[in-house]
């Protein structure tokens, strides 16, 4: 009876709510993330895929808010490769659909090591179209061709571009029906000389410029979309690339649009040696100056990529450090981190603060809908048994002076978790 009582009390003063609330805050409709089961964080260093042949690249859908068990969480079978340039997944603001390259083929299940697994892997060739309209059942529709070794997408509204190594297709443009079904697909002129591919694309928030990032000559620069009845046509190079830093990919415009900031990682996934930096980049959009490097600021050892708040006022990078380093070293499984900074009305960085935390070799992050929350994928943890990779989650304290401080718990998805998308 005294039972009956205290649970009325704790009703009358609110605080059962509580026991119905989840621990995990994250201000969205729902997350996508896509997995790859092929091989461990430490072959990208050591080249031994250490992989369970049972276990297969997938697709995850989580809607919001959580619950505990595995109500609202939804899975589907997609080919997927980490060994892209962290933007591999689009998903449109309204959801419904997901967008996945497979950049790279599964290798066949006798193969358990490359000398160098980032160049040896099988190409693919394919995207992937994924309905996610139904959270809790994603479901796999088709996929189809769209040049050799994909390397990047990038979705405005229902227009996605597309980079490959495939020559003649290296830049794809395809306008998406409904049904996620190429309505349009033109193979556009990149413009470029035969010894440079883009590896990295992003669309203007505008719609009406698109950046890119050349892997050879490590440089940056953007195109104009040319349209035509309100289709896009064609594009056109505005100016000349601009020579980024040693590494250069993963790009993303600030949310005004002003100014584009570009990762520069110093080195291959996972064996950089020293610090990345983020490079802040001026584009001139009437061609009337030349693009300029307008500043630059370190952040951390092998970075995977950004996110910038939807009040363009912070930018957080995600960096792996030495954490896929092979099991036997002393290195492994430490070292990933979270690096805050502030965005001037200029676009110049300024570095807050790092934010260390366990997990190996994650590589993305993104902003809930109202910038209050942060999601981080981890490839996988420094577990023995069967492997999961992980979300998790930060909150963010907005201001002058502003803070991340991580939330108590995350939610397991296959092993390899390497690029995450939010459905707001």
């Amino acid at each position: 009876m005294k039972k009956v009582f205290l649970l009325a009390g704790l009703i009358t003063m609110g605080s059962a709510s509580a026991f119905a609330q989840s621990s995990i805050n994250f201000n969205a409709k729902g997350l996508v993330v896509i997995s790859d089961a092929d091989l461990s964080a430490s072959a990208l260093v050591d080249g031994k895929l250490l992989r369970d042949n049972t276990a297969k690249d997938v697709l995850t859908t989580i809607k919001f808010p959580v619950e505990r068990g595995s109500k609202g969480f939804g899975t589907a079978l997609v080919s997927n490769s980490v060994l892209g340039y962290s933007k591999t997944l689009a998903v449109p603001a309204t959801g419904g659909l997901a967008y996945v390259l497979e950049s790279r083929l599964r290798p066949d299940d006798g193969v358990v090591d490359f000398k160098d697994a980032a160049s040896e892997f099988p190409v693919g060739e394919k995207l992937y179209v994924v309905d996610i309209a139904n959270m809790t059942v994603p479901k796999a529709k088709f996929g189809f061709p769209v040049g050799k070794k994909p390397t990047s997408i990038d979705i405005n509204k229902n227009e996605l571009i597309i980079s490959t190594t495939d020559t003649g297709k290296e830049l794809v443009f395809i306008d998406a029906a409904p049904d996620g079904k190429p309505a349009r697909f033109l193979n556009l002129p990149a413009g470029l000389d035969t010894t440079n591919k883009i590896i990295d694309l992003s669309w203007h928030p505008s719609g009406d410029f698109i950046a890119f990032t050349l892997d050879k000559s490590k440089e940056v620069g953007i195109y104009k979309v040319i349209r035509e009845a309100g289709k896009l046509k064609n594009v056109e190079m505005i100016g000349k690339p601009v020579k980024v830093g040693t590494d250069p990919s993963f790009g993303r415009f600030s949310a005004d649009g002003k100014h584009y900031f570009v990762l520069d990682a110093k080195g291959i996934q996972g064996k950089a040696t020293g610090e990345g930096e983020i490079y802040v980049i001026d584009f001139s959009m009437d061609g009337s100056t030349e693009a300029k490097i307008a500043s630059q600021i370190p952040v951390g050892l092998n970075p995977g990529s950004f996110a910038v708040s939807p009040d363009g006022t912070l930018l957080v990078a995600v960096n792996a450090g030495k954490s896929g380093s092979p099991w036997t070293e002393a290195s492994a499984g430490a070292g990933s981190s979270l690096t805050l900074f502030k965005i001037g009305a200029d676009g110049a960085l300024t570095k807050v603060a790092d934010y260390p935390f366990e997990g190996i070799n994650p590589k993305s992050v993104v902003f809930d809908k109202d910038g209050s929350n942060l999601a981080v994928a981890v490839y996988e943890y420094l577990e023995y048994g069967n492997g999961t990779g992980g979300v998790e989650f930060w909150t963010v304290t907005k201001g002058d002076v502003p803070s991340l401080k991580k939330q108590s718990a995350k939610i397991s998805v296959g092993r390899g978790a390497h690029t995450l998308r939010i459905i707001p």
